[in-house]
């Protein structure tokens, strides 16, 4: 994992300095100490910076970002550090919702949720970060030559690709290769011709014999092009979830190869 590099100072022990060495995926310590000093970081800047400097929370900023790349994925270290998080942020008193964004959760755990627009303010613009695979070593300088987190936030709002643009990009995926075909008079009743444009969805239930019984045909504009959108996002997932886990039957065959030549040697 990237190493951050952060301006020397008399600062306490408990700097953050080197945190990427402290919460990489093979040599971690825990959760609660890592968040411990983002905190303590947090409340030095504040003490003593908040008003000449914004240099340094962006390299708070840029910790929690690190801290976030951490637990995004699916591999068992990913997922036990985010439970440890999570578990963290419990004992910390802090309650999210289900669907909370795991940035906010890290940024909340940080800055705390006095200010809940300062936290939202700071979660979006990392997110926006993490959308454009900013990489953790330009946190700091992308935050910079933006003008700040507002500006950030604002050109988020106008960057982001139009859904339906998305959707285009999504129908023509709608070209691949076919799962199953279905056919009958029911169905074809229920589909307004003049409302297709290239996607329809069905809806279905899934039966205990694992069949598919389609109860709806849903022909709504806006839920086609929400689909249709969703499309690319959920390929891409389902690909890197074939990375990983021919990465790690990879690595648990060389695992076993090394194990064998040194039981032989």
């Amino acid at each position: 994992m990237t190493q951050l590099v952060v301006e020397t100072r008399a600062v306490d022990q408990s700097s953050t300095t080197g945190l990427a060495d402290r919460v990489s995926l093979y040599g971690r310590k825990e959760i609660s100490e890592v968040i411990a000093n983002l905190i303590a970081e947090r409340k030095h800047w504040e003490t003593n910076e908040f008003a000449s400097s914004n240099k340094r929370k962006y390299q708070i900023l840029q910790s929690c970002y690190v801290l976030y790349k951490d637990m995004v994925g699916i591999t068992v270290e990913k997922l036990a550090l985010k439970r440890a998080f999570n578990k963290h942020c419990e004992e910390l008193g802090f309650e999210f919702k289900d669907s909370t964004h795991l940035m906010v959760r890290v940024v909340t755990a940080v800055f705390g949720n006095q200010d809940r627009r300062r936290v939202s303010s700071y979660a979006k613009a990392l997110r926006i970060a993490a959308e454009k695979n900013i990489g953790s070593m330009d946190i700091p300088k992308f935050l910079s030559d933006a003008g700040g987190i507002e500006e950030v936030r604002r050109e988020g709002k106008t960057v982001k690709v139009n859904i339906k643009e998305k959707a285009k990009v999504g129908l023509t995926l709608m070209q691949g290769k076919t799962l199953a075909q279905v056919q009958g008079d029911a169905l074809n009743a229920e589909f307004d011709e003049a409302a297709y444009d290239g996607a329809a969805l069905l809806m279905s239930t899934r039966e205990v014999d694992g069949s598919f019984h389609i109860k709806y045909v849903l022909q709504n504009g806006v839920l086609i092009t929400s689909a249709l959108a969703h499309l690319p996002t959920l390929l891409k997932d389902k690909e890197a979830l074939k990375a990983e886990e021919q990465k790690a039957a990879n690595d648990e065959a060389i695992r076993a190869a090394a194990i064998q030549e040194a039981q032989a040697a």
